[in-house]
């Protein structure tokens, strides 16, 4: 009796080590990688039997459930897994996925259409938040039309698009932050568009449909739609933009297809300069220090900074009103950049600072950690 039941003992924990799969994190760099996003496709993990987005937890090599989120992309069916890590050059972290009770965790990100507010779409994480302008806001007492990207900068790690919108005063400092940021027609803190004969060429209308792909707690991330536009008399083109931000990022990833009868078209993403007291460039990427408010006290807004990262792009400084980087697509290929800003009393001390931010973003773009599920 006491062999049968050791047996059945051991067959027990047999069967549940298998219902656990090993994922090693390894990061290739010397640069240390902190709270950088992990994504599996959810059909590497169909080892795991009786799996469901309700019951798939994470945890680290302590044993301990870290926050995860799954992935739909806008569909009904769960395509993939996120969560967090923390990697040294060099090294490698050891988590495992199973099934279990998973534990609630707290949106570090989120996003939604504001129709109080003309249809902006905003969405923010834990360090940063931005805004859209949408069609209402054409036919409103403003009348602007716009693509360029609103920043709104904050120094909570809470979320705060409800509770601001319900505010109605979020060009107020009260503590946790404010929208102090000029956008017009402009590209704004990181928006993109054509760059025909060295000039910007701004959409004629705001986003015209939106769809929000996934929305927390780890990632939000948002599928906007332009309406057709003429490039010249006999040239279209349409754009289909996505907007990806993670918790604990700075930078947004942004992916336009622009699709049309035009053989071929730069496009230009970046940040509108207004009184620029910094600016710094390296391979693929621009980066400006300035105000982050034109009030009566800008010592006390403090400074906003931007930057923006576009692999094989052509980096424009200074031109037509904008810090760019410019790059050629053809119909219906993408195009993948980065954008992100940062503020002086929200995170970011200085300009030294916030370029090694940018290199990190940059190595993570360009090398990111390998997932290995054994």
């Amino acid at each position: 009796m006491k062999k049968s039941l050791s047996f059945l003992a051991a067959a027990f924990l047999l069967a549940s080590c298998s219902q656990r799969l090993k994922v090693e994190v390894v990061n290739p760099t010397a640069v240390g990688r902190d709270d950088e996003t992990v994504e599996i496709a959810w059909s590497r993990l169909a080892p795991l039997k009786g799996l469901t987005p309700e019951n798939v937890i994470v945890c680290d090599d302590e044993g301990e459930q870290v926050a995860s989120q799954v992935l739909y992309r806008g569909t009904d069916e769960p395509q993939a897994l996120i969560f967090q890590a923390d990697v040294d050059g060099m090294e490698t972290g050891r988590f495992t996925i199973g099934t279990g009770v998973r534990n609630a965790y707290p949106a570090e990100a989120f996003g939604r259409q504001a129709p109080e507010r003309y249809d902006d779409y905003a969405w923010e994480n834990n360090k940063v938040a931005y805004r859209l302008y949408g069609p209402a806001l054409e036919t409103s007492p403003e009348q602007l039309i716009t693509p360029g990207i609103d920043v709104w900068v904050k120094c909570t790690d809470k979320l705060v698009i409800d509770e601001w919108y319900a505010k109605g005063d979020y060009h107020h400092n009260y503590g946790d932050g404010m929208d102090c940021y000029k956008v017009g027609r402009t590209l704004g803190g990181g928006s993109s568009a054509p760059f025909i004969d060295g000039q910007l060429f701004l959409l004629p209308h705001n986003y015209a449909t939106y769809k929000t792909l996934d929305n927390g707690p780890i990632r939000t991330s948002v599928e906007l739609t332009y309406a057709p536009f003429a490039l010249d008399d006999l040239h279209t083109a349409a754009l289909t933009k996505v907007i990806t931000l993670d918790a604990n990022q700075r930078f947004n990833r942004m992916e336009c297809v622009y699709t049309g009868n035009f053989e071929e078209m730069p496009i230009a993403a970046g940040f509108a300069r207004h009184d620029v007291k910094r600016t710094a460039t390296g391979e693929d990427w621009v980066a400006i220090c300035e105000p982050a408010s034109d009030s009566e006290d800008p010592v006390r807004d403090g400074d906003i900074y931007g930057a923006v990262l576009l692999s094989g792009a052509a980096i424009l400084p200074d031109t037509a009103g904008h810090a760019l980087a410019v790059k050629s697509v053809r119909p219906d290929e993408r195009l993948v950049y980065y954008a992100g800003t940062g503020w002086s009393q929200g995170g970011v001390d200085d300009m030294a600072e916030w370029i090694k931010t940018v290199g990190e973003v940059k190595a993570a773009a360009e090398t990111p950690l390998l997932v290995v599920v054994k």
